[in-house]
């Protein structure tokens, strides 16, 4: 009979225990970035899963939770738009001037520049600051 039950679910549940400061942070985040906290907290969710799936397969150490991507609402949109393996690509083929070798970038931001997507962050080498531009379709 609980099998039954189960099946029937349409969703997960997810409680958040935070404190006062943390929920208001939340709430700001998901201000700014124009969706509401539940839409907020699922990106974030499913972004740090991918995460930690291209950790994995690629075995370098990636951005966490706590410094998870901070997009503006079109290049997310657009960042989003690309498929998950792309994805993986493009972070982990960036040129590192400083290193002169391909590189992964971490703790990077994204915008919309000239219709193109640009991410900006650091080597997960040298952290020395790098760029990928993601050309517009």
């Amino acid at each position: 009979m609980q099998e039954k039950n189960e099946a029937r679910r349409d969703g997960i549940r997810i409680t958040l225990r935070m404190t006062p400061q943390q929920r208001n942070l939340l709430r700001r985040a998901a201000e700014v970035a124009g969706v509401p906290v539940s839409t907020f907290v699922l990106r974030s969710a499913c972004q740090a899963a991918d995460l930690l799936v291209i950790e994995q397969q690629s075995g370098v150490s990636l951005p966490t939770v706590e410094s998870l991507p901070v997009f503006t609402n079109p290049a997310r949109l657009r960042w989003e738009s690309i498929p998950a393996d792309i994805r993986q690509r493009l972070l982990s083929n960036v040129w590192c001037g400083q290193c002169r070798h391909e590189t992964t970038i971490t703790n990077f931001s994204g915008t919309i520049k000239g219709g193109d997507l640009l991410l900006v962050g650091k080597c997960a080498e040298c952290r020395s600051d790098v760029a990928r531009v993601i050309e517009g379709s």
